[in-house]
């Protein structure tokens, strides 16, 4: 098929997605106002749209405020193959993406057909653009894929004991063999300067010398991406800034900008001069640029320090919303399921608001479609612009059209 026929595929995809789109909007679930579900009127940054894909715009263009909010989502789900429940939340949006932990996967065949019916499932929706379908795949005692996948040691144990081009190696066969079972994101390699051995990434990390660690970021970043494996790295500004596990309480680093461009920042420059499609933000309250909000959560960090001094122009993905709420009022989290799931959902518009693109979401079904619906609220009352959102989903958007996590029309 030649390339106009290909892009008026495309198009008339685009446009039937989006009046599919406002017809399922009048009788959703939930009793939401058909507002929710109108199309919307995009208004994107110019410096964003200079660089996006046309066929990103279109189908931008052709979204409503809900399936653009459902753009920005990374979302785990529940099994080892295509429940109901998944296939709901994919029919609410589809997501942006989906996020296969331990409890997803049972082998390499089971990873492959699950992977293919999540595709399946959300191009079965009309939408235009795939999933992305994302893992945690480090190496040592964190990598979600043990059948099918090479067997990695850890960062410590590379850093330590072997080169960059030896992890390189072992990178590019990761990535050849993700992309095989149906993952194109990993959520590595770890940037993290940790000299702490009490620290909960110290084997996670690669060295507790800066040099050492950016060139192992650089090697295995530029291997998982000219495989066409898309790399996050991960956890800006740097988690070994601070001491205390994000997963479990709040942790202030009080390193100063001198410390933090000469230790923790150059690993993260080196990942984006190695091409680095995203950049995952830690929790830590950096307080030399900002002493109030989490890095996820703060503008001067995000937008200020990421974006302006580094000029990342890629996805700046979220950790865990769900692990910001759960570590929030002295690491007890909130005290009921609701106060989570509100507290996940401020949490949501925040990062949106500082500047993030993709919201990382580990909890039930509800605790997702709850965040999805408070942004769209937040659009709605005015409290997150829409020109904000349309930046975010777009970023994601030229993602999938660059690494080809596109439906097919010919």
């Amino acid at each position: 098929m030649n390339l106009r026929l290909t892009s008026l595929c495309l198009a008339l995809l685009f446009f039937a997605w989006a009046a599919a789109g406002c017809a399922a909007g009048a009788g959703s679930a939930g009793g939401e106002p058909p507002v929710a579900l109108a199309q919307s009127t995009t208004t994107v940054a110019p410096t964003t749209t200079s660089t996006a894909p046309p066929q990103a715009l279109l189908a931008l263009r052709a979204m409503t405020l809900r399936q653009k909010a459902a753009q920005v989502l990374l979302l785990a789900f529940s099994g080892t193959t295509l429940t109901e429940a998944t296939a709901a939340m994919l029919a609410d949006g589809p997501p942006g993406g989906l996020l296969i932990l331990e409890n997803n996967v049972t082998g390499a065949e089971q990873v492959r057909a699950l992977t293919a019916a999540l595709q399946e499932a959300a191009a079965a929706t009309g939408s235009p653009v795939g999933l992305l379908i994302a893992v945690d795949q480090e190496g040592g005692r964190v990598q979600r894929i043990k059948d099918g996948a090479p067997s990695l040691p850890s960062a410590r144990t590379l850093g330590t004991g072997s080169t960059p081009a030896a992890a390189a190696s072992l990178a590019g066969g990761t990535a050849a063999a993700l992309l095989h079972l149906g993952v194109n994101m990993n959520l590595a390699p770890v940037a993290d300067v940790v000299d702490d051995q009490d620290s909960f990434l110290y084997d996670r990390s690669y060295a507790g010398d800066p040099a050492l660690v950016s060139a192992f970021v650089a090697a295995v970043t530029r291997a998982l991406e000219d495989h066409g494996l898309i790399a996050v790295v991960k956890h800006f500004p740097g988690h070994g800034s601070a001491a205390g596990d994000t997963h479990t309480e709040a942790a202030v680093s009080q390193a100063g900008r001198t410390e933090f461009e000469s230790v923790h920042l150059p690993p993260f420059e080196a990942a984006i001069a190695a091409g680095v499609d995203g950049v995952l933000m830690s929790y830590v309250v950096a307080a030399a640029y900002d002493p109030e909000s989490p890095a996820c959560l703060s503008a001067p960090v995000v937008t200020g320090l990421l974006r302006d001094e580094l000029d990342f122009e890629g996805l700046v993905v979220t950790d865990d919303l769900y692990m910001m709420a759960s570590s929030a009022e002295g690491g007890q989290g909130p005290a009921s399921l609701e106060a989570q799931v509100a507290a996940e959902a401020q949490a949501a518009v925040a990062a949106l608001q500082a500047g993030c693109d993709l919201l990382v979401l580990t909890e039930r079904e509800v605790n997702s479609k709850k965040v999805l619906d408070a942004i769209v609220a937040a659009v709605q009352a005015g409290t997150l612009s829409e020109a904000r959102l349309d930046e975010a989903a777009l970023r994601v958007l030229t993602l999938k059209f660059r690494h080809g996590i596109v439906v097919r029309g010919d």
